[in-house]
């Protein structure tokens, strides 16, 4: 059922020209709330959420966290991870909710022998996920919990896995022109991509994902 509605870590394509090419209105933030595992320090949260600013500059996107609590692993594969993480509510103010993860000895034995991922996040609102925020696997040797943070980020804005970045530019265009003026909330995107714009909706369409038929 999970594999249905996660958007794991592959690519969200490469940038083309077309970045400088639109218009992306004034600025905007963008209010992230975290919880965290025990090895991932305020420090560590602090450098994360920065590349992922820096990366967001040309957008007018500032990300913000108006809160980050301690929170203990669900379980030790990224399907219980994940299922703890969705299964919360967005609160206020929030607009989105990332977990962060430490890494164990059991993440690197496992990412020695089976394929790991370093990111998801859902497909039905576009406002959960978790991230993998310290190093333990070879594999992040080539994939750093900053590059991850950035491609999960790009995520919760809605933007799909591609071979380029134009499509993403473009939803990103959309999603600051969908944000009602009047509304505490920046809008999740919904699998067919239509604009949830009120946290209740968002929160609403994830309920009746997780009931099912």
């Amino acid at each position: 059922m999970l594999a249905l509605w996660m958007a794991g870590c592959t690519s969200v394509g490469m940038h083309t020209r077309e970045r400088f090419a639109h218009d992306y209105g004034p600025p905007m933030q963008l209010r992230v709330c975290v919880l965290h595992t025990d090895d991932v320090t305020p420090q560590r949260i602090d450098t994360l959420i920065a590349a992922v600013n820096k990366e967001f500059r040309s957008y007018g996107i500032d990300v913000v966290v108006p809160w980050a609590r301690p929170w203990q692993r669900a379980g030790f594969t990224h399907e219980r991870l994940f299922d703890d993480i969705v299964r919360r509510e967005v609160e206020a103010p929030c607009d989105r909710l990332v977990a962060f993860v430490d890494r164990n000895a059991g993440d690197a034995l496992w990412g020695l022998v089976m394929p790991e991922v370093l990111g998801m996040v859902d497909d039905p609102t576009h406002t959960r996920g978790y991230v993998v925020a310290t190093r333990v696997s070879l594999n992040q040797v080539f994939t750093s919990p900053a590059k991850a943070t950035v491609h999960e980020f790009y995520h919760l804005l809605g933007c799909p896995h591609a071979e380029s970045m134009d499509a993403c530019y473009t939803r990103i265009v959309a999603l600051k022109n969908a944000r009602l003026a009047d509304a505490d909330f920046v809008p999740g995107i919904d699998e067919d991509g239509a604009f949830l714009r009120t946290r209740e909706s968002a929160n609403r369409v994830m309920r009746e994902v997780l009931a099912g038929p």
